[in-house]
C-alpha cells in the first residue's frame, strides 16, 4: 500500500503536469504525512540538502562548465573536421561523421543533451544540405549522443559513483570500451542504411589533411586523458580534476583557437550554472524519495520478488534491464539513478554482479529511455534543431535503437567489456 501510495503519486502529480522534481518532492511528502505522520516535515528540507551536499558533485559544474568553454571555443567545429577525414568517405559518411563525433565529443562534455546541442548543431544543417531527410539527420544525432554519458568525463557515472561508494576513476575506466562498442554498433547500422539507400560518400581526404586536422582537435581530445589520468594517477581528485578541464578549457579557446571572447565566457558561466543547478535539485528531491524507498524496506521486497522468479545472475539482469527501460520511459535519468541505485545495488551484489558493471549497464539503460517517448529530451531537442516533426525522427530512429539493443545486450552479459580496464590498472597498482 506504501509503495502504491509513493510511486501512484508521483506519476499522478506527472500526469497532472507538475514539473518531475516537484512531483517527486509531493510523493515524498505526502507518504510521509500518511505512513509517517509522528517524523516531522523539517526532515524533508534536511534529506533535500544533504542530497545535494557532497563535495564530489561540484565536478558535474566544473564539467559542465569545460563542456561549454570548449563547445564556445571552437572544439566542435575541429572535432567535426577531424571526423569527417576520417570516415567521410565512406557511404553515408556525414551519418558515419555525426557518429564519430559523437564519440569524440563525449569525452569533453559528460551529457547526451549537450553531446545533441553540440554536434547536432553542426552535423544536421550539414546533413541536410547534402540531401539527407531532416529526420534521419536528427536521428542519428540523437541516438549517437546517448554515448556521452558512458565514455568518460561522465555526469551520470558520478552520481552514481556516489550512491554506490564506487571509484570515480574505476567508473570511468568502465565506460571506455562500452563507449567504443556502442559506436561500432551505431556505425555499423549506419553502413547497411546507407547501402540501402544508396547515401553519398565523399572522396579521400589526403593524409596531410587528416594528420592537420587531428592535431587541431587533439587539443580537444586531451581532455578526457588529463582527466581519467589524473584521477587514476593519484594526482587529482574527480572535482580537481574538473577544474583542470575548465582552466584548459579557457585557455585553449582564449588563447590557443581565439574564437572563445569574455562573452562567450559569460554566457558560459550561465549555461553550466542552470544545468548544474539543474541536476542538483533532481538529486535533492530524489534523495528524499530514495530515503524512503530504504525506510519502507521496499529493496528487500524487490529482492524477494526477483529471487522468487529466479536467482539466477542472468535473469536477474534481464529483469533489471526491461524494469529500468521502462522507468527510463518516463523518468529523468538522474532521478532514476538515486531512486533505483539503492533499490537494485544490494540484490545485484547479493548474486555477485560487479557493481561498476551494473553501474555501466543501468547507465547506458537510462540514456537510452532520452531517445523514447514519452520524455525522450533528445528527440525534442534535436527534432528543433532539424526543423522536423518529433514523430518523423522517432521513426527514423528504430534502426539505430535496435543497434543500441544489441550493445545492452553486449554490454549486459558480456561484463569483460566493462571490468577488463578497472581490473587491469587494479591489477597494476597492486604490482
Amino acid at each position: 500500500m506504501e509503495t502504491l501510495l509513493l510511486f501512484g503519486s508521483m506519476i499522478g502529480f506527472a500526469v497532472l503536469g507538475l514539473p518531475l522534481v516537484f512531483a517527486i518532492l509531493a510523493a515524498s511528502v505526502l507518504t510521509l504525512v500518511v505512513v509517517r505522520p509522528d517524523m516531522p516535515l523539517v526532515l524533508v528540507t534536511q534529506m533535500f540538502m544533504n542530497g545535494m551536499d557532497q563535495f564530489l558533485l561540484l565536478a558535474i559544474a566544473f564539467f559542465f562548465l569545460a563542456g561549454e568553454l570548449m563547445n564556445r571555443g571552437g572544439i566542435t567545429r575541429r572535432i567535426v573536421d577531424f571526423a569527417s577525414a576520417l570516415v567521410g568517405h565512406f557511404k553515408g559518411g556525414l551519418a558515419q561523421v555525426n557518429v564519430l563525433s559523437s564519440l569524440f565529443f563525449s569525452g569533453i562534455s559528460g551529457s547526451a543533451v549537450a553531446d545533441t546541442a553540440a554536434v547536432g548543431s553542426v552535423m544536421i544543417p550539414s546533413m541536410k544540405r547534402k540531401g539527407y531527410t531532416a529526420g534521419f539527420a536528427a536521428a542519428i544525432t540523437q541516438c549517437s549522443s546517448v554515448v556521452g554519458p558512458i565514455i568518460p568525463p561522465s555526469i551520470p557515472i558520478i552520481i552514481y559513483a556516489v550512491l554506490a561508494e564506487q571509484s570515480v576513476g574505476a567508473m570511468f575506466l568502465a565506460g571506455i570500451i562500452p563507449g567504443a562498442m556502442i559506436g561500432l554498433c551505431l556505425m555499423i547500422a549506419v553502413a547497411i542504411i546507407a547501402q540501402r539507400r544508396n547515401f553519398e560518400s565523399s572522396a579521400r581526404v589526403p593524409l596531410s589533411d587528416v594528420a592537420r586536422t587531428g592535431a587541431q582537435a587533439a587539443v580537444a581530445l586531451l581532455t578526457p586523458v588529463i582527466i581519467v589520468g589524473g584521477i587514476l594517477g593519484g594526482v587529482m581528485t574527480a572535482t580537481e580534476a574538473g577544474a583542470i578541464a575548465c582552466l584548459y578549457a579557457f585557455v585553449t579557446g582564449m588563447f590557443y583557437f581565439r574564437e572563445l571572447d569574455m562573452r562567450g565566457f559569460y554566457t558560459a558561466l550561465v549555461q553550466a550554472a542552470q544545468g548544474t543547478a539543474m541536476i542538483l535539485v533532481i538529486v535533492g528531491a530524489s534523495t528524499l524519495f530514495a530515503w524512503i524507498v530504504a525506510d519502507l524496506r521496499l529493496s528487500a521486497a524487490v529482492g524477494e520478488a526477483i529471487f522468487a522468479i529466479s536467482d539466477n545472475p542472468l535473469v536477474f539482469l534481464l529483469m533489471v534491464n526491461l524494469f529500468v527501460l521502462a522507468v527510463g520511459l518516463f523518468l529523468d535519468p538522474l532521478a532514476a539513478l538515486v531512486i533505483l541505485v539503492p533499490l537494485l545495488l544490494p540484490n545485484a551484489m547479493e548474486l555477485g554482479i560487479s557493481p561498476v558493471h551494473f553501474g555501466i549497464v543501468m547507465v547506458f539503460n537510462l540514456m537510452i529511455g532520452l531517445t523514447t517517448p514519452p520524455v525522450g529530451y533528445l528527440i525534442y531537442l534535436s527534432a528543433h534543431i532539424a526543423e522536423e516533426k518529433p514523430e518523423r525522427v522517432m521513426r527514423e530512429s528504430l534502426p539505430f535503437l535496435a543497434a543500441l539493443f544489441v550493445a545492452l545486450a553486449l554490454l549486459t552479459y558480456v561484463p569483460f567489456l566493462t571490468t577488463f580496464l578497472p581490473d587491469l590498472y587494479a591489477n597494476a597498482g597492486a604490482s
